[in-house]
This record gives structure tokens, C-alpha cells and sequence, in this order.
């Protein structure tokens, strides 16, 4: 199973996503969906996700790799304030981590 298909499988039936697509660029594959809630406090009711999954043994990421994901959504969608990172390890633990396009201000708890 390829990585696009395990976060996929991941967001489906363990965070219980739906709605989610797979699209494919060159060799990039970025997903798409909604997840039950928001996932942050300031998101929006019923906002789509955009997914880029990585493996956890090539989990280093340049800016210009970043801004290449950003780009590639750009191109189906609207380009969105932020892209979900999903990590996978060997063992199929998926790690999500918010990746922001440009600086961000932080959060107060």
C-alpha cells in the first residue's frame, strides 16, 4: 500500500474523515477532505483539509518542497492558509503536524 493510500485508509477510518480524494502531480500526492470537527479553534464549520503525507525516514521537508505543495493545491483549489503534514512511520502510525504558508501568529492558550 503506498503512502497516499495509508493516510487515506487513516483519515477514513481512524479519524473518521469524509469525503477524501487523492490527487496525483508528478509524482506528489495530495489529499483532500473534511474531517467530523475543526481542527482548530479559528477553522471555520465543514472546512475541506488539504493532506500531504510523508514517509517518517524522509520526513525532512526544504521550504522550496513546501511551497511546491502549496503551489500544487493552488492549481485544484484555492491556495489554503495551511496544509496538514501526515507522517508515517514504518509500523503505520500516522503523525499529523500543521505546516502554515509564511509566518503565523501565535496562539495564546
Amino acid at each position: 500500500m503506498d503512502l497516499a493510500a495509508q493516510v487515506e485508509t487513516n483519515l477514513v477510518h481512524y479519524t473518521l474523515w469524509t469525503n477524501v480524494q487523492v490527487f496525483r502531480n508528478n509524482g506528489l500526492a495530495i489529499l483532500r477532505g473534511l474531517p467530523p470537527s475543526k481542527l482548530a479553534d479559528l477553522d471555520p464549520e465543514n472546512l475541506q483539509e488539504w493532506v500531504v503525507p510523508k514517509a517518517m525516514h524522509e520526513a525532512k521537508c526544504s521550504m522550496g518542497e513546501i511551497s511546491l505543495w502549496f503551489d500544487r493545491v493552488a492549481e485544484i483549489d484555492l491556495r489554503p492558509k495551511r496544509i496538514t503534514l501526515a507522517i508515517v512511520n514504518d509500523d503505520g502510525t500516522v503523525v499529523y503536524y500543521f505546516v502554515h504558508d509564511g509566518v503565523t501568529k501565535p496562539r495564546q492558550n
